[in-house]
């Protein structure tokens, strides 16, 4: 299964879940960083918390609900806030933009004053106010955008880290540069004042994740050295790895990241994911059981826990989990699905199941899934079906991508087919001779041919029976010089040499060659010297 492809069946369709309840700051950090279902969840989860501010979680509650375009929800949380703590004035700013959205521009105005009364020096606030009429209308408030950045800009002498971020949004879809350049002034600023800004570190990296994911990756490195607890600066460099392509490091890091109250189950499925794709059976195993445990009818988990267990050689268990993982009926399922599945059952010894699972896989792909036939026609061979097992191991070969042992595969199919049909029968020699033909075609390019010419000859004689022929001597003597390239072949393959001694001896003797027959016997013997019968039917000859 390709690495990218198992992340659809193990992430796909899960509910956006944050386990154990953290800080709501976490909820407040993944909003400013464009992670809204993210921030949306934890917000929720966190409102009722003994340290929550719940005027910050009702105003990023409201600003959720105005991205959804619900003006009516997104204006209760922001009077919920006002409610909350009067003197924050970010809800008054929230208020003022439904107000700006519905076109009273005065009822607006009165709204943004009302907030900046609340800190007449507070330069994030201007910011917020401008972002205000940024969210509304970019081109047409272009002029009160403006106004409220200088604003902000001469009360903190042009230290305000969030007009940083806001330009950096303003200028992100049409100078990449300059906007990371307003995000990266945005972190220094901060840090001047004493506070780390995760929403600049996370934009900056996001700028420059696919044109310089090393370079990305280092910023959330020191973000997460600054930021320890924070979930978004680990969660985001846990995704960044796994964007690059740096799997184990993108694992290592999930690892750490799920220890983390307001982490996501989508995280932990991915885990399991990354700790099967870096062979960690049992650790891949132990996650999708914790998220099970949870969650009973998780489809992705079943998915997980049926291919940790078939890669740890548990195929009772992984049968059980396929089961319950096909119980799923509006699930879609996958040719992996399918010929993991097959593959389990074949280890069972119910090749006709097996056969049935295979079937599907290829079914659902046939272009794509040609390496399913030769599985196939394994389970074939194990039914003593041979002429199916010849069929589709052809069919895979005739699809193209065969390679030499591919071949070797099908001359073999052929023999066992051969030695099933009766001796001297039209079948039986067309059998044998499309088995010489295929290995015939991996004797061109192997580099071992010894097995190969060892093979044709079998194949020879399932055809004429068991008369020595020229070309069977011919294929023995082929034999037995590939072999001879290494002296430790003689022992390794001792059974061949025995075979090809003895036959060659044999067609010498019936052609009254006795010199070139004793020499072919006197090798036997060399192989294995503890044969009398032959030692003594030397002395006679």
């Amino acid at each position: 299964m390709k690495f990218r492809t198992i992340f659809s069946l193990v992430l796909g369709g899960f509910a956006l879940t944050a386990f154990a309840q953290g800080g709501y700051q976490d909820g407040v950090d993944y909003y400013n960083a464009d992670r809204f279902e993210k921030a949306k969840t934890i917000l929720e989860k966190t409102l009722n918390d003994p340290s929550t501010d719940k005027a910050v979680s009702y105003f990023y509650l409201g600003s959720l609900d105005m991205r959804e375009g619900n003006t009516a929800a997104a204006a209760a949380n922001f009077n919920k806030g006002k409610e909350a703590n009067p003197n924050y004035g970010y809800n008054y700013v929230g208020l003022g933009e439904i107000a700006l959205k519905n076109g009273n521009k005065s009822e607006a105005s009165d709204l943004f004053k009302k907030a900046l009364e609340t800190n007449k020096k507070d330069a994030s606030l201007m910011a917020a106010v401008a972002r205000a009429y940024f969210n509304v209308d970019p081109t047409l408030y272009a002029k009160e955008i403006d106004k409220q950045i200088d604003k902000a800009m001469k009360v903190s002498k042009n230290k305000e880290a969030q007009i940083y971020v806001l330009q950096g949004d303003m200028l992100k879809t049409t100078d990449v540069g300059a906007a990371a350049g307003r995000y990266e002034q945005a972190m220094v600023y901060d840090e001047e004042a004493g506070n780390i800004n995760p929403e600049a570190y996370v934009k900056y990296a996001n700028l420059y994740n696919k044109v310089n994911p090393d370079f990305a990756i280092a910023k959330l490195v020191e973000l997460n050295e600054k930021l320890p607890n924070s979930a978004l600066a680990q969660s985001e460099l846990a995704e960044k790895y796994y964007d690059g392509n740096q799997f184990t490091k993108a694992a290592e890091q999930y690892g750490k990241y799920i220890q983390n109250p307001n982490h996501f189950q989508g995280d932990e499925q991915r885990y399991s994911g990354l700790l099967y794709f870096g062979k960690k059976y049992q650790e891949s195993l132990d996650v999708a059981n914790q998220v099970l445990a949870k969650d009973p009818n998780n489809e992705y988990m079943q998915r997980m826990v049926m291919l940790n267990k078939a890669a740890l050689k548990d195929f009772t268990g992984a049968e059980e989990a396929a089961k319950k993982l096909f119980s799923h009926a509006d699930a879609k399922f996958t040719a992996t699905d399918y010929t993991t599945y097959g593959d389990i059952l074949g280890e069972l010894k119910r090749p006709e199941d097996a056969v049935a699972a295979y079937t599907k896989a290829y079914e659902l792909n046939p272009e794509k899934n040609k390496q399913i036939l030769a599985n196939i026609s394994s389970m074939y061979t194990d039914l003593e079906d041979y002429q199916k097992a010849a069929e589709y191991m052809q069919k895979f070969v005739d699809a193209g991508d065969a390679s030499l042992n591919d071949y070797f595969i099908l001359s073999n199919r052929y023999k066992n087919l051969g030695v099933s049909l009766p001796e001297g029968s039209p079948e039986r020699i067309e059998a044998a001779n499309n088995g010489i033909k295929y290995v015939d075609m991996a004797i061109e390019s192997a580099a071992n041919k010894g097995p190969l010419y060892r093979n044709k000859a079998t194949l020879m004689m399932v055809r004429d029976g068991a008369e020595i022929t020229p070309a069977l001597v011919e294929t023995y003597q082929q034999m037995l010089a590939a072999y001879d390239e290494n002296p430790e072949n003689k022992e390794k393959y001792r059974d061949a040499y025995k075979s090809a001694y003895n036959n060659l001896a044999n067609y010498y003797l019936k052609a009254g060659d006795k010199e070139q027959a004793r020499a072919y016997f006197e090798k036997f013997l060399e192989i294995d010297p503890e044969n009398e019968a032959l030692r003594e039917y030397l002395n006679k000859m």
